[in-house]
This record gives structure tokens, C-alpha cells and sequence, in this order.
């Protein structure tokens, strides 16, 4: 080994030694990163352009809390389409901060912001430390995480509380013995997965959790069972509660209304919209069964009934265009450059969804190489916990494909895969430099850099 290669090996390893020695200082840097980054482009923005079609429904049932401590809409009717999570994040900012909209953006990002620190300390567990280090950068600078923290929906506080999970999952998993911290363990996870449901309404959330569980705790199975046991009543207890709410409230037998909109209004129209000779577009089809949902004189349990109905009416006549459909939306979602985000603050520029989409595909293919080596070599790594970067990769994947049942949001559904598609790059990425920079043997091969953690 010559010495300019002997150097760049003593770096790397010198560089993967720091940061494991200090965990503070790394977890600062990538706050750093984060944090003055979100906050720019959140303050250069105008507030008009921050607040969407959407945030309405999220605001007006804060401010009712904050005021009154019910959950009502703007026209002081019990909301049951959002969930309560989101509006009562935005409460308690309120009561903080008053509900001037910028003051409530400004403080909402430097809160959500506090992801990409948990998401890098859970990454120094399942990851050597440069590459964690790595994938936590990328996260911090991901132009969609950034720009997304300052807008009033309830996408920076759902990728918080989901990443959250995921390092309580792996806490517990990793430390949890006793009978009596299996059971305040369970709890714990089963309370956080609750509270992410009740941001957005995904369930199956709840199932794959359990089955991470129940494969990834090392003891008995018995203390398994009571894990995954305590976990799903403690994360159905306040989901029963807030139907109960609904049904004392509003009359409405479900947790939330939107799934029952999604259905008819958004994937039924996209469906409908590709039946040969269909009179207009997915756009054209949304607008018509929302106008005529204003003529509808029904209950919100009826309304939701009969949406259903309709639904799959269509669905039913059309099987395979109604999978197609979902796939095509859900793929729209996962490759969208989204160039919008860069409208509030008033960053756009000719060129700019050629550059983000190349930005995308770059971390794609930087997590494919990633992906490839977890999934060859980490049998051979002490230092990478295969296992955990793939149950993240099929959660945060599966929670990102229903985003099928809508259309037209850009990349805001992908938002689960802000939390591994950096970790993955981060993997890929220190790959590619490693073989670009290691030593080369006899035969023209590059020879291995060791990887420490």
C-alpha cells in the first residue's frame, strides 16, 4: 500500500474514530446542517404561500381547541375528517406563540427539525459511523424535508413522530428484558404508534410494528408476546377513544371520513378518468363528484356510506384499471422532482425540475448502491444492522405506497422515505468513495478498506 493510499485509509478511519467519540458534537453538526437551513427558507417565504388548500382544516380545529378545548371545524362543527394530532401540535404552538402564522412556521420548523438529529442517532446504531454520518447529512440538506418543515400541513410533525418510533422501537428491542420494562416498553411504542396514526390516519402502521416486534425481540417468546400484546392495546386504546369521540360528536361509527373521500373523489376519478372514452381528465372527474357532494342533504355517516358505495361500484367494474390506477399514483409520488416546493421561498428557476429530479435520482441510485451492499455484505459487517435497515425500508415503503388512493401531490406522500432513502445513500455514498479512493492490489482489484464503528 503506498503512502497516498496508506493516508486516505488512516483518514478514514481516523474520521469514523471521532465520531464515534463524539456522539454530541456529530449529533450538533448535523443539526447545523438542518436547522439554519429549514428556518431560511421558511422566513423567506411568504406565510400566504405556506398555508394550502389543506391547512384550513388543520387550523381551524386548533384554534378551536386553543380557544375552546373542542375539535371544530370552521363552521363550529366537530371535524372528523383530520385527525386530531396535527391541529393539536399547532394548539399548543398557539398557546406558545400566538397565531400569527409565520411565528407559528418559524417555531413548527425548529421543532420538526429535531428529526434528522433522531434520525442520525438511530443511524449510529445500525450503521458504521461514517456512513451514518452521511445519511444524516443528507437528510438535513434534502431540499423536500427542508422546504416541508415550514409548511402548515402535517408533514414535518408525522416524519418527527414516525422516526421517533423508530428509535423507540429499536431502544426497546435492543435493552428491554425485565417483565416490568417489557410491559412500560410496549406501552411506550404502542402510545408513540398511536400518536402517528393520529396525524395520519395509515393503520397498517399498527401491524407493522407488531411483526417488527415479534421478529426482532431477541428474548422468550413469552415476553415477545406480552410486548406485542401491551403494545397494540395501548395503541388502540386512543384510537378507540377518539371514535368514541366521533361517535358521540358527530354521530360517525369511524376514526376519520378521509378515507371514504380518498376513495370516491380521488382514486375512483383517476380510474374513471381511464375508461375509454372517458368525457375528461382525473382533474375533470375530482371537480365533478366534489360538486355534486354539495348537493348532497346527508349525515356525515351517510355522505361517508354512500362514497363507499359509489366507489366501489366503481372499482368492482373495473378490477384491473382500479390496480393500475393505484399503481400509476402511488409511482407518481415515489419519482415527482416536485419542483413546487421551491415556490414559497421564491427559489424557482429555469431548470429547476430537471435539477430536482436529478437530485432525486442521484439519492436513488446512491441508496440502490447502498441497498446492494446492506443486502451482499453486511453479513460480513458487524458494524451494519441489516435487519433494521431493511424492516425500515418495506415500512417506510409500504406506508408510502398508499399514497395510491390519490393523486396530484407532488412528493408530499413520500415523506416516509425522507428517513431511509438518506440512510441508504449514506451507505451507497461512502461505498462509492471507498472503492474509488481504496488501495489497488496486484491484480488490478481494489483492495478493502476497513470499516469501523
Amino acid at each position: 500500500m503506498d503512502e497516498k493510499n496508506l493516508g486516505v485509509t488512516e483518514h478514514s478511519i481516523g474520521c469514523a474514530s471521532w465520531l464515534r467519540d463524539h456522539p454530541i458534537f456529530a449529533s450538533l453538526i448535523i443539526l447545523a446542517l438542518a436547522l439554519p437551513l429549514r428556518l431560511i427558507l421558511t422566513w423567506r417565504a411568504d406565510p400566504v404561500d405556506l398555508v394550502f388548500s389543506d391547512s384550513g382544516t388543520y387550523f381551524a380545529p386548533a384554534l378551536s381547541l386553543h380557544e375552546s378545548g373542542r375539535f371544530l371545524n370552521r363552521y363550529q362543527s366537530p371535524e372528523i375528517t383530520r385527525m386530531p394530532g396535527y391541529p393539536l401540535f399547532l394548539a399548543i404552538l398557539i398557546t406558545l406563540f400566538g397565531t400569527e402564522v409565520r411565528a407559528l412556521l418559524v417555531a413548527q420548523t425548529v421543532v420538526v427539525s429535531l428529526s434528522v438529529v433522531i434520525l442520525y442517532w438511530l443511524a449510529r446504531q445500525i450503521l458504521p459511523p461514517v456512513m451514518a454520518f452521511a445519511g444524516g447529512s443528507l437528510a438535513a440538506i434534502s431540499p423536500w424535508g427542508a422546504v416541508r418543515a415550514g409548511y402548515l400541513l402535517s408533514d414535518g410533525i408525522f416524519l418527527l413522530l414516525l422516526v421517533s418510533l423508530f428509535a423507540l422501537m429499536y431502544a426497546v428491542v435492543r435493552c428491554v428484558r425485565t417483565t416490568p420494562m417489557v410491559i412500560l416498553g410496549g406501552s411506550a411504542v404502542g402510545l408513540l404508534t398511536s400518536a402517528v396514526v393520529l396525524v395520519r390516519p395509515i393503520f397498517p402502521l399498527m401491524l407493522f410494528v407488531a411483526i417488527v416486534l415479534v421478529f426482532f425481540y431477541p428474548g422468550r417468546r413469552s415476553r415477545a408476546c406480552l410486548l406485542v400484546t401491551v403494545m397494540v392495546i395501548s395503541a388502540l386504546l386512543p384510537l378507540h377513544l377518539w371514535k368514541m369521540r366521533n361517535l358521540h360528536e358527530a354521530q360517525f361509527t369511524g376514526y376519520s371520513d378521509v378515507s371514504g373521500k380518498a376513495a370516491w373523489q380521488w382514486l375512483a376519478s383517476s380510474v374513471k378518468a381511464r375508461i375509454p372514452g372517458a368525457p375528461g381528465d382525473r382533474w375533470t372527474m375530482l371537480r365533478a363528484a366534489e360538486e355534486d357532494e354539495t348537493h348532497w342533504t346527508m349525515s356525515l355517516q351517510q355522505a361517508d356510506d354512500e362514497r363507499w358505495r359509489l366507489a366501489k361500484e366503481v372499482f368492482a367494474a373495473h378490477p384491473l384499471l382500479t390496480v393500475y390506477a393505484f399503481i400509476l399514483n402511488a409511482m407518481e409520488a415515489l419519482i415527482h422532482p416536485d419542483p413546487g416546493i421551491l415556490t414559497p421561498p421564491r427559489l424557482r428557476f429555469y431548470g429547476d425540475t430537471v435539477l430536482l429530479g436529478g437530485l432525486w435520482m442521484a439519492f436513488i441510485v446512491c441508496a440502490g448502491i447502498g441497498l446492494w451492499h446492506v443486502w451482499n455484505h453486511a453479513r460480513a459487517e458487524a458494524a451494519i444492522d441489516r435487519c433494521w435497515l431493511l424492516a425500515m425500508l418495506l415500512i417506510c415503503l409500504s406506508l408510502t405506497l398508499t399514497a395510491g388512493v390519490s393523486f396530484g401531490a407532488g412528493a408530499r406522500y413520500r415523506v416516509p422515505l425522507e428517513l431511509i432513502v438518506p440512510l441508504l445513500a449514506g451507505v451507497g455514498l461512502v461505498r462509492l468513495a471507498t472503492i474509488l479512493s481504496a488501495p489497488q492490489s496486484g491484480d488490478g482489484k481494489s483492495a478493502q478498506v476497513p470499516v469501523m464503528r
